[in-house]
């Protein structure tokens, strides 16, 4: 079978990645051409320090580095297993193991770029929410690392297969379209609804300053009314190549949807209402809204969501 492409699945915990493999083994199935390596991160067991603990002579030692070796592989093995009654062929299949891992995400990293492997796929671990940010886990620490890859955060039960698309109307729309496209257009019977929130209504509307008469305020309505309509129809044209390209892969027009609204809760807020009440099961966002740094080179509403997004396979677009 010829691969014509492939992405890397991180396996740093076999238990928390198993629902997560069987996720993605029945999204990816249909797609004939994709390969996917399956990395695992061994940690050094630290031997010398167990060899002195409980006197072990070289020899045993020996054995038992070559025992870590082996459950090492079987990881790897079993998590191929689980892509393999998922659907996926074995021949799409390869793995990669590094033990005496010190840093799994830099690993990572550096398998995809040298082989060139795009998207990364990790499974989310339970850790709470301040845990997460300060001891940071593998996955946490490749989605700030892995600015020039994109990213998908698998956290079990995915509910469905439809993508609900987040443009938030800046450069980084068209791409998140292109990436959705590209990696999800094979789901012809999943639904896809391309999400536009209009931010706040900047400063120079506001109405703090002055009492306006009826037809003032007739007049600065309908200045704010052009405003919006005007920056929803900023990305108005770009969903509609989205949706032109998704046909074209064999979805049908009537599950495309490009559903615009004004912030009701904050963008962050309303992209979470949508997604939870549309049950969907993918996540479609960029990095960043915009060309500005960050602290931690994610932007602010994809960090929002990143941290409360459950039950779902969040896909953070480079």
């Amino acid at each position: 079978m010829t691969v014509e492409e492939k992405m890397l699945f991180g396996i740093h915990d076999l238990e928390s990645a198993r629902h997560a493999l069987i996720a993605a083994g029945a999204l990816l199935t249909k797609r004939k051409t994709l390969g996917i390596t399956l990395f695992h991160g061994a940690p050094d067991p630290d031997l010398s320090t167990v060899a002195k603990l409980l006197r072990l002579t070289p020899e045993v030692t020996e054995e038992y580095s070559k025992l870590c070796n082996i459950e090492q592989q079987e990881v790897l093995e079993q998590a191929k297993g689980l892509l393999v009654e998922s659907g996926i062929d074995a021949t799409r299949l390869d793995t990669a193991c590094e033990g005496k891992c010190h840093d799994a995400a830099t690993a990572m990293l550096k398998l995809a770029n040298i082989e060139g492997l795009d998207p990364i796929i990790l499974a989310r671990r339970r850790e709470p929410l301040v845990e997460r940010m300060l001891m940071g886990p593998v996955s946490y620490r490749m989605i700030q690392m892995a600015d020039q890859r994109s990213v998908w955060l698998i956290d079990p039960p995915v509910p469905s297969h439809d993508v609900l698309v987040a443009l938030v109307g800046a450069p980084i729309s068209r791409r998140v379209i292109e990436h959705t496209v590209h990696h999800f257009g094979h789901l012809s019977d999943s639904k896809f609804t391309l999400f536009h929130v209009i931010p706040p209504i900047p400063p120079i509307y506001w109405d703090d300053t002055r009492i306006f008469d009826g037809l003032e305020r007739e007049e600065r309505d309908l200045e704010k009314a052009r405003w919006m309509q005007e920056y929803a129809d900023r990305v108005k044209d770009l969903a509609e190549e989205g949706k032109n390209s998704l046909t074209r892969k064999g979805v049908s027009e009537e599950k495309v949807v490009f559903k615009v609204q004004a912030a009701r809760q904050g963008m962050a807020g309303d992209i979470l209402s949508e997604l939870e009440q549309g049950n969907y099961g993918i996540l479609v966002i960029g990095r960043k809204g915009s060309k500005e740094s960050s602290p931690f080179q994610l932007g602010s509403i994809a960090n929002k969501l990143l941290h409360n997004a459950q039950r779902c396979m969040i896909c953070l677009v480079n």
